[in-house]
């Protein structure tokens, strides 16, 4: 009987890794069509608005570990969110943390990212902002 517990706890355990690895946020798949929709006509190549393009082949480089131009803190620290401009940025709460200009993406009238979507980019920076 102890065999049989130990081998449903073992299968169990592999399943719940499973679906936390299934779970993980890919930023190609779900961040980028995100930047790609919203935020690459202010931020490419000639018209990168903070210094910041989020064009496909540059963007997770733009972001991670990178200065922001318009905070002290980093675009995005791996692992803290709320260490993280992006996350400001995001969520209309920059200037709280010594930043400027418009919370993002910017509309008129002014409307944030769905919590859903914000929640992505929440997960990616708490899961280390892996470039998946």
């Amino acid at each position: 009987m102890k065999t049989w517990f130990v081998i449903g706890l073992g299968s169990a355990l592999i399943a719940m890794a499973a679906s936390a690895d299934e779970a993980a946020v890919s930023y190609r798949t779900q961040l980028q069509p995100i930047f790609n929709a919203q935020c690459v006509y202010c931020h490419v190549t000639g018209a990168e608005n903070g210094g910041l393009n989020l064009a496909r082949v540059s963007s997770h480089a733009s972001l991670v570990g990178t200065a922001s131009n318009e905070s002290p803190l980093m675009r995005v620290t791996p692992g803290q969110p709320d260490k993280s401009y992006l996350w400001h940025k995001l969520n209309g709460s920059h200037v709280s943390v010594g930043g400027s200009g418009n919370a993002m993406p910017m509309s008129d009238p002014p409307r944030l990212l769905e919590p859903a979507q914000r929640a992505l980019f929440k997960a990616w920076i708490e899961a280390g902002a892996p470039n998946n």
